[in-house]
Protein backbone atom coordinates (compact mmCIF):
# COMPACT_ATOMS: atom_id res chain seq x y z
CA UNK A 1 0.00 0.00 0.00
CA UNK A 2 0.82 3.51 -0.80
CA UNK A 3 1.75 6.29 1.55
CA UNK A 4 0.89 9.34 0.43
CA UNK A 5 2.32 12.79 1.85
CA UNK A 6 1.44 16.30 1.29
CA UNK A 7 4.17 18.75 2.40
CA UNK A 8 3.77 22.72 2.52
CA UNK A 9 6.97 24.47 2.69
CA UNK A 10 5.97 27.40 0.50
CA UNK A 11 8.82 29.62 1.51
CA UNK A 12 12.57 29.78 1.54
CA UNK A 13 15.23 27.64 0.75
CA UNK A 14 16.48 27.81 4.46
CA UNK A 15 13.34 26.65 5.72
CA UNK A 16 12.91 23.75 3.55
CA UNK A 17 16.79 22.34 4.61
CA UNK A 18 15.57 22.64 8.19
CA UNK A 19 12.93 20.55 7.53
CA UNK A 20 14.55 17.94 5.08
CA UNK A 21 15.73 15.71 7.99
CA UNK A 22 12.03 15.54 9.25
CA UNK A 23 10.77 14.58 5.62
CA UNK A 24 13.65 11.99 5.02
CA UNK A 25 12.38 10.59 8.22
CA UNK A 26 9.24 10.25 7.42
CA UNK A 27 10.58 8.76 3.62
CA UNK A 28 12.44 6.09 5.51
CA UNK A 29 9.82 5.10 7.96
CA UNK A 30 6.30 4.71 6.11
CA UNK A 31 6.46 1.82 3.59
CA UNK A 32 6.25 3.22 -0.19
CA UNK A 33 6.22 6.72 1.10
CA UNK A 34 5.43 9.14 -1.94
CA UNK A 35 5.80 12.52 -1.14
CA UNK A 36 4.61 15.57 -2.95
CA UNK A 37 6.21 19.28 -1.58
CA UNK A 38 3.94 22.25 -2.55
CA UNK A 39 6.97 24.79 -3.13
CA UNK A 40 7.53 28.49 -3.07
CA UNK A 41 8.98 30.22 -6.44
CA UNK A 42 11.80 31.14 -3.96
CA UNK A 43 12.49 27.23 -2.98
CA UNK A 44 11.47 25.53 -5.86
CA UNK A 45 14.18 24.52 -7.71
CA UNK A 46 16.52 23.82 -5.20
CA UNK A 47 14.03 21.16 -3.86
CA UNK A 48 13.73 19.64 -7.22
CA UNK A 49 17.68 19.47 -7.55
CA UNK A 50 17.91 18.16 -3.58
CA UNK A 51 16.42 14.02 -5.28
CA UNK A 52 14.18 13.66 -1.86
CA UNK A 53 10.82 14.21 -3.48
CA UNK A 54 8.55 12.21 -5.89
CA UNK A 55 7.25 15.09 -6.71
CA UNK A 56 7.33 18.85 -6.31
CA UNK A 57 4.47 21.32 -7.76
CA UNK A 58 4.99 25.41 -7.26
CA UNK A 59 2.04 27.22 -5.26
CA UNK A 60 0.39 29.64 -7.64
CA UNK A 61 2.15 33.09 -7.18
CA UNK A 62 -0.66 35.06 -8.91
CA UNK A 63 -4.29 35.61 -9.76
CA UNK A 64 -7.27 34.36 -7.28
CA UNK A 65 -8.28 31.92 -10.15
CA UNK A 66 -5.03 30.25 -10.73
CA UNK A 67 -4.81 29.25 -6.90
CA UNK A 68 -8.53 28.22 -6.77
CA UNK A 69 -7.92 25.67 -9.83
CA UNK A 70 -4.39 24.43 -8.06
CA UNK A 71 -6.88 24.13 -4.92
CA UNK A 72 -9.20 22.21 -6.83
CA UNK A 73 -7.07 20.11 -8.36
CA UNK A 74 -5.37 18.91 -5.19
CA UNK A 75 -8.54 18.06 -3.72
CA UNK A 76 -9.47 15.39 -6.65
CA UNK A 77 -6.40 13.80 -4.80
CA UNK A 78 -6.22 11.40 -1.34
CA UNK A 79 -3.98 11.81 0.86
CA UNK A 80 -2.67 9.97 3.65
CA UNK A 81 -0.93 12.50 5.64
CA UNK A 82 -0.59 16.56 5.15
CA UNK A 83 2.42 18.24 6.97
CA UNK A 84 1.66 22.19 6.83
CA UNK A 85 5.53 22.91 8.12
CA UNK A 86 5.58 26.79 6.24
CA UNK A 87 2.51 27.68 8.58
CA UNK A 88 0.98 29.93 6.18
CA UNK A 89 -3.37 30.81 5.64
CA UNK A 90 -2.42 29.75 2.09
CA UNK A 91 -1.32 26.83 3.13
CA UNK A 92 -3.98 26.02 5.39
CA UNK A 93 -6.72 26.85 3.69
CA UNK A 94 -5.51 24.92 0.83
CA UNK A 95 -5.87 21.37 3.28
CA UNK A 96 -9.32 22.09 4.54
CA UNK A 97 -10.26 21.03 0.72
CA UNK A 98 -8.17 18.09 0.96
CA UNK A 99 -8.64 14.30 1.98
CA UNK A 100 -6.20 12.96 4.29
CA UNK A 101 -6.57 10.84 7.70
CA UNK A 102 -3.59 13.31 9.23
CA UNK A 103 -3.72 16.50 8.99
CA UNK A 104 -0.53 18.64 11.00
CA UNK A 105 0.13 22.35 10.93
CA UNK A 106 3.18 24.32 12.60
CA UNK A 107 1.15 27.77 13.54
CA UNK A 108 2.33 30.85 15.39
CA UNK A 109 -1.64 32.21 15.50
CA UNK A 110 -3.18 30.57 18.68
CA UNK A 111 -6.97 31.76 16.92
CA UNK A 112 -6.41 29.57 13.93
CA UNK A 113 -6.37 26.43 16.22
CA UNK A 114 -9.61 28.20 17.82
CA UNK A 115 -11.53 29.05 14.66
CA UNK A 116 -10.35 25.82 12.36
CA UNK A 117 -10.40 23.43 14.71
CA UNK A 118 -13.49 21.77 13.15
CA UNK A 119 -11.52 21.01 9.99
CA UNK A 120 -9.70 18.37 12.04
CA UNK A 121 -6.72 20.10 11.48
CA UNK A 122 -3.91 19.36 14.55
CA UNK A 123 -1.92 22.69 15.00
CA UNK A 124 1.13 23.08 16.95
CA UNK A 125 2.25 26.34 18.35
CA UNK A 126 5.34 27.57 16.75
CA UNK A 127 6.38 29.78 19.39
CA UNK A 128 6.97 26.65 21.79
CA UNK A 129 10.33 25.46 20.97
CA UNK A 130 12.98 24.71 18.54
CA UNK A 131 11.62 23.17 15.54
CA UNK A 132 13.56 19.87 15.43
CA UNK A 133 11.44 19.15 18.14
CA UNK A 134 7.84 20.95 16.62
CA UNK A 135 8.63 18.73 13.39
CA UNK A 136 9.01 15.77 15.99
CA UNK A 137 5.72 16.78 17.47
CA UNK A 138 4.13 16.87 14.60
CA UNK A 139 5.29 13.21 13.07
CA UNK A 140 4.25 11.49 16.67
CA UNK A 141 1.12 13.08 16.21
CA UNK A 142 1.17 10.59 12.61
CA UNK A 143 1.72 7.85 14.70
CA UNK A 144 5.38 8.24 12.63
CA UNK A 145 7.25 7.21 16.57
CA UNK A 146 10.88 7.93 14.81
CA UNK A 147 13.54 10.05 15.96
CA UNK A 148 14.15 12.36 13.57
CA UNK A 149 17.64 12.01 11.95
CA UNK A 150 19.46 12.57 8.87
CA UNK A 151 21.00 16.12 9.46
CA UNK A 152 23.47 15.36 7.39
CA UNK A 153 21.36 14.58 4.40
CA UNK A 154 23.51 16.88 1.53
CA UNK A 155 26.24 14.01 1.53
CA UNK A 156 23.78 11.70 -0.04
CA UNK A 157 23.18 14.57 -2.77
CA UNK A 158 24.78 14.01 -6.45
CA UNK A 159 27.67 16.97 -6.48
CA UNK A 160 27.45 19.05 -9.42
CA UNK A 161 31.15 19.22 -9.16
CA UNK A 162 31.25 22.50 -9.17
CA UNK A 163 34.62 22.57 -6.78
CA UNK A 164 36.76 20.59 -9.62
CA UNK A 165 36.88 24.19 -10.94
CA UNK A 166 38.76 25.63 -8.19
CA UNK A 167 42.13 24.60 -7.75
CA UNK A 168 42.10 24.72 -3.48
CA UNK A 169 41.20 22.56 -0.49
CA UNK A 170 40.12 23.16 3.09
CA UNK A 171 39.62 26.61 2.04
CA UNK A 172 38.33 29.10 4.31
CA UNK A 173 34.58 30.40 3.18
CA UNK A 174 33.13 33.63 3.01
CA UNK A 175 29.78 33.71 1.67
CA UNK A 176 29.23 37.51 1.04
CA UNK A 177 25.48 38.40 0.36
CA UNK A 178 23.35 41.43 0.86
CA UNK A 179 22.73 40.55 4.67
CA UNK A 180 25.73 42.25 5.38
CA UNK A 181 24.40 45.47 5.00
CA UNK A 182 21.24 46.83 6.87
CA UNK A 183 19.96 49.07 3.94
CA UNK A 184 19.80 45.90 1.73
CA UNK A 185 18.68 43.61 4.50
CA UNK A 186 16.91 44.21 7.76
CA UNK A 187 17.07 47.40 8.61
CA UNK A 188 16.45 47.22 12.32
CA UNK A 189 19.63 45.00 12.24
CA UNK A 190 22.63 46.06 13.79
CA UNK A 191 24.85 47.83 10.72
CA UNK A 192 27.84 45.65 9.68
CA UNK A 193 28.36 47.77 6.09
CA UNK A 194 32.32 46.59 5.31
CA UNK A 195 33.67 49.01 2.54
CA UNK A 196 36.08 47.60 0.32
CA UNK A 197 39.08 48.67 1.75
CA UNK A 198 37.88 46.70 4.83
CA UNK A 199 36.81 43.75 3.09
CA UNK A 200 39.96 43.79 1.37
CA UNK A 201 42.25 44.08 4.32
CA UNK A 202 40.49 41.59 6.05
CA UNK A 203 40.92 39.34 3.25
CA UNK A 204 44.49 40.02 3.33
CA UNK A 205 45.17 39.04 7.06
CA UNK A 206 42.80 35.79 6.65
CA UNK A 207 45.03 34.95 3.43
CA UNK A 208 48.80 34.85 5.79
CA UNK A 209 46.73 31.46 7.08
CA UNK A 210 44.39 30.55 5.01
CA UNK A 211 43.05 29.05 1.33
CA UNK A 212 40.06 31.23 0.90
CA UNK A 213 36.94 31.02 -1.33
CA UNK A 214 34.44 33.76 -1.60
CA UNK A 215 31.29 33.57 -2.28
CA UNK A 216 27.99 36.21 -3.24
CA UNK A 217 24.46 36.19 -3.03
CA UNK A 218 21.91 36.98 -5.86
CA UNK A 219 21.67 40.68 -5.00
CA UNK A 220 24.72 43.30 -6.45
CA UNK A 221 26.02 45.65 -4.68
CA UNK A 222 28.90 48.11 -4.52
CA UNK A 223 31.41 45.92 -2.84
CA UNK A 224 30.70 43.22 -4.95
CA UNK A 225 30.81 45.27 -8.06
CA UNK A 226 34.40 46.30 -6.76
CA UNK A 227 36.12 43.33 -5.52
CA UNK A 228 35.39 41.76 -9.04
CA UNK A 229 37.10 44.89 -10.97
CA UNK A 230 40.22 45.90 -7.93
CA UNK A 231 40.94 43.15 -6.24
CA UNK A 232 40.70 39.98 -8.30
CA UNK A 233 41.52 38.73 -11.95
CA UNK A 234 38.97 37.16 -13.93
CA UNK A 235 39.29 33.35 -14.61
CA UNK A 236 36.14 32.45 -16.15
CA UNK A 237 32.53 34.03 -16.46
CA UNK A 238 31.96 33.55 -12.65
CA UNK A 239 35.09 32.82 -11.04
CA UNK A 240 37.46 35.16 -10.21
CA UNK A 241 41.02 35.03 -7.99
CA UNK A 242 44.08 36.14 -6.88
CA UNK A 243 47.10 35.11 -5.27
CA UNK A 244 49.06 36.04 -2.10
CA UNK A 245 52.27 34.71 -1.84
CA UNK A 246 51.71 30.55 -1.49
CA UNK A 247 47.55 31.41 -0.86
CA UNK A 248 44.92 31.58 -3.07
CA UNK A 249 42.05 33.66 -2.66
CA UNK A 250 39.13 32.63 -5.25
CA UNK A 251 35.65 34.53 -5.58
CA UNK A 252 32.80 33.11 -6.90
CA UNK A 253 30.14 35.67 -8.62
CA UNK A 254 25.98 33.82 -8.24
CA UNK A 255 26.96 30.75 -7.99
CA UNK A 256 23.67 27.97 -8.27
CA UNK A 257 22.84 26.67 -4.95
CA UNK A 258 23.80 23.55 -6.22
CA UNK A 259 27.31 25.13 -6.81
CA UNK A 260 27.47 26.36 -3.31
CA UNK A 261 26.53 22.47 -1.96
CA UNK A 262 29.43 21.32 -4.10
CA UNK A 263 31.75 24.60 -2.71
CA UNK A 264 30.50 23.43 0.88
CA UNK A 265 31.85 19.91 0.06
CA UNK A 266 35.39 21.07 0.59
CA UNK A 267 35.06 24.10 2.69
CA UNK A 268 37.10 24.02 6.18
CA UNK A 269 35.27 27.04 7.66
CA UNK A 270 32.80 29.02 6.85
CA UNK A 271 31.64 32.20 7.81
CA UNK A 272 28.35 33.80 6.60
CA UNK A 273 24.87 35.90 7.55
CA UNK A 274 22.38 33.20 8.39
CA UNK A 275 21.07 32.11 5.97
CA UNK A 276 20.22 28.49 3.99
CA UNK A 277 24.04 28.22 3.77
CA UNK A 278 23.99 27.94 7.39
CA UNK A 279 21.68 25.08 7.33
CA UNK A 280 23.94 23.22 4.19
CA UNK A 281 27.11 23.68 6.03
CA UNK A 282 25.30 21.43 8.55
CA UNK A 283 25.64 18.16 6.06
CA UNK A 284 29.76 18.58 5.81
CA UNK A 285 32.72 18.75 8.18
CA UNK A 286 32.64 22.46 8.73
CA UNK A 287 33.15 24.37 11.30
CA UNK A 288 30.07 27.03 10.84
CA UNK A 289 30.78 30.51 12.10
CA UNK A 290 27.31 32.48 12.29
CA UNK A 291 26.90 36.34 11.57
CA UNK A 292 23.48 37.12 14.28
CA UNK A 293 21.70 39.71 15.50
CA UNK A 294 21.74 39.88 19.18
CA UNK A 295 18.62 41.15 19.74
CA UNK A 296 17.27 37.89 18.14
CA UNK A 297 19.51 35.37 19.38
CA UNK A 298 16.70 33.42 21.28
CA UNK A 299 14.86 33.26 17.52
CA UNK A 300 17.96 32.01 16.18
CA UNK A 301 18.85 29.27 18.56
CA UNK A 302 15.44 27.69 17.45
CA UNK A 303 16.34 27.33 14.43
CA UNK A 304 20.62 26.53 14.96
CA UNK A 305 19.54 23.48 18.00
CA UNK A 306 20.35 20.86 15.68
CA UNK A 307 23.86 22.61 14.09
CA UNK A 308 26.94 20.56 14.86
CA UNK A 309 30.56 23.00 15.37
CA UNK A 310 28.26 26.43 15.09
CA UNK A 311 29.72 29.52 16.56
CA UNK A 312 27.65 32.60 16.59
CA UNK A 313 29.00 36.02 16.84
CA UNK A 314 26.87 38.93 16.83
CA UNK A 315 26.27 42.08 14.27
CA UNK A 316 28.17 44.93 14.93
CA UNK A 317 30.45 47.43 12.95
CA UNK A 318 32.52 45.73 10.49
CA UNK A 319 36.05 46.63 12.45
CA UNK A 320 34.75 44.68 15.66
CA UNK A 321 33.82 41.71 13.68
CA UNK A 322 37.04 41.71 11.61
CA UNK A 323 38.86 41.64 15.30
CA UNK A 324 37.23 39.02 16.49
CA UNK A 325 37.10 37.23 13.73
CA UNK A 326 41.02 37.24 12.59
CA UNK A 327 41.16 36.08 16.71
CA UNK A 328 39.60 33.33 16.58
CA UNK A 329 40.81 32.01 13.36
CA UNK A 330 44.29 32.81 14.70
CA UNK A 331 44.29 29.91 17.43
Amino acid sequence: MVNNILIFRTDRIGDLLYTCPALLTIKNNLSNAQITLIASKKNFACAKSLQIFDKVDLFPQKNLLSKIKFIYHLSKLKFDYIFIFDGKKRSIISSIFIKSRYKVAIITEKKLNRIWNFFKIKFINNKKENLINLFQESLNHCQINKKITNFDFLKNKNDNRFNSRIKIKNYLHIHLDEKWFTNLYIKTYTEINPSYDDMADFINQLSKNYDILITTGLIDFQLIDNLKNKFFIRETDNIYYRKNLDKFIYFVYKPTFDDLISILNNAQILIACHGAITHAANSFDIQIIDIIDENKKSWYSRYTYYLKNYKPIYRSKFSKIQKNLISQLSH
